[in-house]
């Protein structure tokens, strides 16, 4: 063999143990990387939704409430979130549904649709209010002889319109021995006039928020008042004007009107919505019509009302 045969020889060699090292390479499994937290999470929300598909609600459930706890990819997390309150609406467990409704809002408070998911929070809020479920915190009072609708609201500190709605009376009659649900929880507001918006609370948690005006040039007063009364459409007495009734053009009460414990003040109604959302007000809040009408109807006289910029 010739000096040129041997090394055309050596160089074929070389390259089969080339190709042969590189080809049993290939053959031999990559080592599995670790699933990151974010990894999980997305694989946590897909396999509850085949379980959704396949009709395994249960394992559907645990899947989503896993996914939701997971300190992975927000993104699905938060429809896990979204998932669970949408389960338990069409179950209609308005309770689970709520709560993840709010956990959502808590977790989430960025999201665009938040006013859509708070609206139909509280909207299933007020449903439970007038509901009679054990869970509610609500009395029970068998109507005495003597009894009407305004002493027994005085006795509870609730309202006869709540007591009408939760118990589905059409008239204020009412009869001895006759069984009545009674809201016995207590109301209190918050108005924030930095972010134009009512609180209505409900034994210290929010029940409900709603879009107001306040005073231009910061003139509502801060601080805590009170409800020292409550009017449907009363006459008002306009600064510089004299006495407006209900039917004129320039009444501005709207449809209720709540004075406060400082003289001059109050929540009332308004024709003009395109004020809501703005501090243009002489220093009262104004709602919508049929918001203060909704308030007015759930919150007694004697209500706390906090103030703050």
């Amino acid at each position: 063999m010739t000096k040129k045969e041997f090394l055309i020889a050596l160089i074929c060699v070389a390259l089969v143990i080339v190709v042969g090292s590189f080809m049993y390479s290939r053959s031999i499994p990559a080592p599995e990387l670790p699933l990151t937290e974010s990894d999980k999470t997305e694989l946590l929300y897909n396999r509850a939704i085949q379980f959704l598909n396949k009709g395994d609600e249960a394992k559907a459930v645990n899947g989503f409430i896993a996914a939701a706890g997971s300190s992975g990819n927000s993104k699905y997390a938060e429809m896990a979130l979204r998932r669970l309150a949408a389960v338990y609406l069409q179950k209609g467990d308005d309770d689970k549904t709520m709560f993840y409704y709010q956990r959502l809002l808590k977790s989430y408070p960025d999201i665009k649709d938040a006013s859509k998911v708070r609206a139909k929070s509280e909207s299933l809020r007020m449903k439970t209010l007038l509901s009679s479920g054990p869970e509610q915190k609500n009395a029970e009072y068998v109507v005495k002889p003597g009894d009407s609708l305004y002493v027994i609201a005085k006795k509870f500190n609730t309202t006869v319109a709540l007591m009408k709605k939760m118990n589905d009376l059409k008239s204020d009659t009412i009869r001895p021995g006759q069984k009545l649900n009674i809201s016995v929880a207590k109301f209190s507001i918050l108005v924030d006039k930095s972010e134009n918006i009512l609180v209505l609370k409900k034994d210290g948690e929010v029940f409900k928020t709603y879009s107001v005006a306040t005073g231009k040039d910061n003139s509502t007063p801060v601080g805590v008042v009170t409800i020292v009364d409550k009017m449907v459409k009363p006459v008002w007495t306009k600064p510089g004007v004299g006495l407006v009734m209900p039917d004129s053009e320039e009444y501005e009460l709207g449809e209720r009107w709540l004075p406060v414990s400082i003289k001059g003040y109050g929540i009332h109604g308004t024709r003009d919505e395109a004020s809501i959302g703005k501090q243009l007000t002489a220093g009262c809040v104004r709602m919508r019509n049929e918001d203060v009408i909704e308030l007015y109807d759930l919150v007694p006289v004697g209500t706390e009302v906090e103030i703050v910029d």
